[in-house]
């Protein structure tokens, strides 16, 4: 399904910085970020970026949650905003790590992804998992209430922070129907 932005855009798109190391577009898809206002901004739960920013500080390395910037970015010149996203939709790159709107092909029906309340972030997901439990009592602060169990996402790390079955003053980790843990401080 080809996707039409609402209106033409004329000129280049800056990115929006929303916290030291990460920019809009990391935590937005590109369809949203082109034809909502304020760029979908007021789609995703801006206590993500902190807790984003926290992670990546902790981890000492830069962090990818969604990249479709770079291919919009190299593109820009050759091809229409339309023709743009609707190649990154097709396939290229990571653009559902955050806020998956009605037309995301992925996830589940009641994903924290599709209420902006959630990002994966890419990366060795056990050490980054540990980085959060190690921090628990910070990152509950911040606004984190589940992460997905490791085992089941060894290559990512997926926070959310959906108040869903949790308890105050923990977060829950769950696997794809349960909870597998819960941390306490």
């Amino acid at each position: 399904m080809l996707l039409r932005f609402a209106k033409k855009r004329k000129r280049k798109m800056e990115r929006i910085r929303v916290a030291d190391n990460f920019y809009l577009d990391e935590f937005i898809d590109p369809y949203t970020y082109f034809n909502e206002v304020k760029n979908g901004l007021e789609q995703i739960d801006q206590s993500l970026f902190e807790i984003a920013q926290k992670v990546r500080d902790l981890h000492g390395y830069p962090i990818v949650i969604n990249n479709w910037w770079e291919f919009y970015r190299d593109n820009l010149k050759k091809l229409s905003c339309n023709d743009i996203v609707d190649r990154i939709e097709a396939g290229w790159g990571r653009k559902w790590s955050g806020y998956r709107p009605e037309h995301c092909p992925i996830g589940a029906e009641f994903s924290a992804h599709k209420t902006g309340q959630a990002i994966d972030m890419v990366g060795n997901g056990r050490h980054l998992f540990t980085l959060v439990k190690d921090n628990a009592q910070a990152f509950y602060e911040l606004g984190v209430r589940r992460l997905e169990d490791p085992s089941i996402t060894p290559t990512w790390l997926h926070i959310d922070t959906k108040e869903h079955n949790t308890q105050p003053d923990s977060i829950r980790v769950v696997d794809l129907s349960v909870a597998t843990e819960i941390i306490r401080w």
